[in-house]
C-alpha cells in the first residue's frame, strides 16, 4: 500500500463554492451572537472553571464511574458497559427485541457505533430536524451541531415531494411544520426511543440538552428509553453538568442557554396511590444506559488524555481553515476534523488516522481559541504525527524535505545559481 499522503486536494475542495460561502456566513453570524453573550474576560474565567471540572473528572474517572453506576442503578436505570460497536449491537438487539419502529435523537455516540447502519433492517427514524433532513436527502452531515447546514429549502421540498409525495412551499416555517407533524406520528407509535447524553453526573442523573423538544418526546413517550453514551461524559455533580450545558450552548450555537435541559434520573414513577411506588407512569417504563468504551480507555492512559475533555460542541470546527476547505473529508466517520483524526488512531488504526488527515492540520490553534475547554487539538495532532513517523507513516514530501536537509542543508534540494528549485516546500 502506498502510504504517501499524495491526496489531490483539488478533489477535496467542495464542489460548490456557494456552499462554502454560505457556511462561512453562518459561522461568522454565530461568532457575533457568541461574542454578544460573553466578553473576553468572562470567557477566560468560564474556560478556567470548565477546565477544572473536566480535568478533575478525567483524573478521577474510575471512582466517579463506579459511583455513577451505583447511583443510577439504585434509581432503576439498567446500565450496560460495552467495549465496542459489536458488543453494543448485541445489547441493543436484546433490548429492542421484536420491535421494528425505533425513534432516535441526535447522538454523536450513536454515530460512533454506526447505529443507522447497524439497525438498517429496522425502521429507524431520526427526530432531530437536521438529522431527519440528512437521512431523507441521503446526505452526509456537514457539522456535528448543524448537520443540514448545506441543504437549501428548495432542495429539501423537492426531496419531500419525490419521497413522501407531499407538496410544500420552500419556506423554512412550512418545512418545520410538516416535519413536526410527520415525526410526531412516528414518535407516538414507537415503543423504543434512543438518545445520546451530553453529561452524566456521579450523583445519579443523565443530562441531555436540546432546542427542538424532540428528545423530551423520544425519552418519555416510548416504553423503553435507551441512552447511548460514554464514560468521558461523567462529571461529579449535576451542578457541574449544568455549567457545561451552558458552555455547550454558548460555544456550540451562540445562544445563552438551550430551550430544554432534560435531567433523567431513572424511569418514570408515581406513589400517588396509597404511597406505593409504581414504575412506569407517563414517561418511560424502562431506562437503559449503554456506556461505550471504544478506545477511550486507551486514550485515558495515553499522552492524548486531554481529548477526553471534549464536550462535543463543535466550536473547534467553526473556524478551522482545513475544515472550511474539505469539510467532512477531514476527520473520520465517527467525528469530524482533528478530533476525528485523533480518535481514529485509537479505534481504527494508525493508517486510518493518516488517511483521515493527520498531516492536514495547519497548527494555527484556532481550535484551541474557540474551544470552551481550551483543548489544544493542534498540539495533539503534532504528537500524533510523531507517532506516525515512528511507525514509518508520513507524507512523501516530508521524507523528501528531510533527505534534502541532510544532503543539501535545505528542504528544496540542490540549488543552482539563477534557477528556482523545482519544488518549493513549505516547512
Amino acid at each position: 500500500m502506498n502510504l504517501s499522503n499524495e491526496i489531490d486536494l483539488g478533489e477535496k475542495i467542495l464542489d460548490s463554492q456557494e456552499k462554502q460561502k454560505n457556511f462561512l456566513s453562518i459561522m461568522y453570524s454565530y461568532k457575533d451572537k457568541r461574542d454578544k453573550l460573553i466578553s473576553e474576560e468572562e470567557k477566560v474565567l468560564l474556560k478556567a472553571e470548565l477546565k477544572k471540572i473536566k480535568e478533575f473528572s478525567i483524573e478521577n474517572i474510575i471512582s466517579l464511574k463506579k459511583e455513577t453506576l451505583k447511583k443510577l442503578g439504585e434509581n432503576g436505570v439498567t446500565i450496560i458497559e460495552v467495549k465496542n460497536e459489536i458488543d453494543a449491537e448485541k445489547e441493543l438487539r436484546k433490548i429492542i427485541g421484536n420491535e421494528k419502529l425505533i425513534v432516535k435523537s441526535k447522538s454523536n455516540t450513536a454515530n460512533e457505533i454506526k447505529l443507522n447502519e447497524m439497525l438498517k433492517d429496522l425502521d429507524l427514524i431520526e427526530t432531530d430536524l437536521g438529522d431527519f433532513l440528512i437521512q431523507l436527502c441521503e446526505q452526509d452531515e456537514l457539522h456535528p451541531v448543524l448537520p443540514a447546514l448545506h441543504l437549501t429549502p428548495q432542495h429539501i421540498v423537492s426531496v419531500i415531494k419525490n419521497k413522501l409525495g407531499v407538496n410544500i412551499e420552500p419556506d423554512p416555517q412550512k418545512i418545520v411544520e410538516f416535519v413536526r407533524n410527520h415525526l410526531r406520528e412516528k414518535i407516538f407509535e414507537a415503543k423504543i426511543g434512543i438518545t445520546g447524553a451530553n453529561f452524566i453526573s456521579a450523583d445519579g442523573s443523565i443530562i441531555i440538552l436540546e432546542n427542538e423538544g424532540n428528545i423530551s418526546l423520544v425519552s418519555r413517550i416510548p416504553q423503553k428509553h435507551i441512552i447511548i453514551s460514554s464514560f468521558d461524559k461523567i462529571v461529579p455533580t449535576r451542578e457541574d453538568a449544568l455549567k457545561l450545558v451552558k458552555a455547550a450552548s454558548v460555544f456550540g450555537t451562540g445562544q445563552d442557554y438551550p430551550m430544554y435541559v432534560n435531567i433523567i434520573s431513572g424511569p418514570s414513577k408515581t406513589a400517588d396511590i396509597q404511597n406505593k411506588l409504581i414504575t412506569g407512569a407517563q414517561g418511560a417504563k424502562q431506562v437503559f444506559l449503554i456506556l461505550l468504551d471504544n478506545g477511550r480507555e486507551k486514550i485515558l492512559n495515553s499522552q492524548f488524555k486531554e481529548l477526553l475533555h471534549c464536550i462535543n460542541c463543535g466550536a473547534c470546527l467553526n473556524f478551522c481553515p482545513v475544515f472550511h476547505q474539505i469539510f467532512g473529508r477531514y476527520g473520520s466517520k465517527t467525528f469530524l476534523g482533528a478530533k476525528g483524526v485523533l480518535y481514529s488512531f485509537f479505534n481504527e488504526s494508525k493508517k486510518d488516522s493518516f488517511h483521515n488527515g493527520a498531516f492536514f492540520c495547519t497548527t494555527c490553534k484556532t481550535c484551541k481559541e474557540n474551544c470552551p475547554l481550551d483543548i489544544d487539538l493542534s498540539d495533539l495532532i503534532k504528537k500524533l504525527r510523531i507517532e506516525l513517523v515512528k511507525a514509518g507513516i508520513e507524507p512523501k514530501p516530508n521524507k523528501e524535505m528531510i533527505e534534502n536537509v541532510r544532503k543539501y542543508g535545505n528542504p528544496f534540494g540542490k540549488i543552482e545559481k539563477g534557477k528556482t528549485p523545482d519544488k518549493m516546500y513549505c516547512c
